[in-house]
């Protein structure tokens, strides 16, 4: 038993010795975890933006219009319009009734400087021959001269109107104190025209009559601006209300 047992004993140390001169196996690296993944860049990234479009070259400024010539003045229409009618004071030197007409009178006026005209005016059935007779009135002495009721009409005698009631005033212009047959009348602020229309045209006269009105105070005036002698402004009885049209 015992020769057994130290035979076991000895097989079982040849067993450990041979085992001990096993060349010993390569060592089993523990694997390290993978890298964890880069996070995915959004799609835009990953491919490289188009360079931008150049921009446009700017383009030059238009040129900023030339301003509008100012208007004249209305001041200075007004002076060149009325400049064209030549109105002169004038006394009335005879007055008589034409048989083939009620409404006409034919007057002679004195237009200074040895200047005589024939006028034929309407004013019949406003005014009396007494009121006319040796009168000063305002005529428009470059209208082209005319023929009423068959006798010549070579200048107007400028009147105003007004409705009083049912009838009808007339009245005609009063030069101012101090004036004289062949004064011309011209307008506040201004001066007289130095060269009237050798005779007007109907077109401008109508122009210029549209706009001559009484205006406050009983004075005469175009457009607002009194008509005017050397010797003052031109007015109208105050029974002539204020707006009426002179004519």
């Amino acid at each position: 038993m015992a020769a057994v047992e130290a035979l076991d004993k000895a097989i079982a140390l040849v067993d450990s010795l041979i085992a001990g001169a096993k060349p010993p196996g390569p060592a089993v690296e523990k694997a390290s975890p993978a890298p964890a993944a880069a996070p995915a860049q959004p799609a835009a990234a990953a491919i490289a933006p188009a360079a931008p479009a150049a921009p446009k070259p700017a383009k030059a400024p238009k040129p900023a219009p030339a301003p509008a010539a100012a208007p004249a003045a209305a001041g200075s229409e007004d002076d060149a319009l009325f400049n064209r009618v030549l109105i002169k004071v004038a006394r009335i030197t005879s007055v008589e009734e034409l048989e083939n007409s009620e409404k006409l009178y034919k007057l002679q006026i004195d237009l200074g400087a040895g200047e005589t005209r024939q006028v034929c005016a309407g004013l019949r059935q406003f005014l009396s021959v007494a009121q006319l007779s040796g009168a000063l009135v305002c005529v428009v002495a470059n209208l082209k001269p005319a023929k009423l009721a068959g006798q010549a009409s070579e200048a107007m005698v400028l009147a105003a109107e007004t409705q009083s009631g049912d009838s009808l005033l007339v009245r005609t212009l009063i030069p101012p104190a101090g004036s004289a047959p062949g004064d011309v009348v011209f307008l506040e602020g201004g001066a007289p025209s130095a060269s009237p229309d050798k005779v007007l045209k109907s077109d401008h006269w109508k122009k210029i009559g549209a706009g001559l009105r009484v205006v406050g105070g009983g004075r005469a005036a175009f457009n607002g601006r009194q008509l005017l002698t050397a010797a003052g402004g031109v007015t109208l009885p105050g029974e002539i209300a204020e707006g009426s049209e002179i004519h």
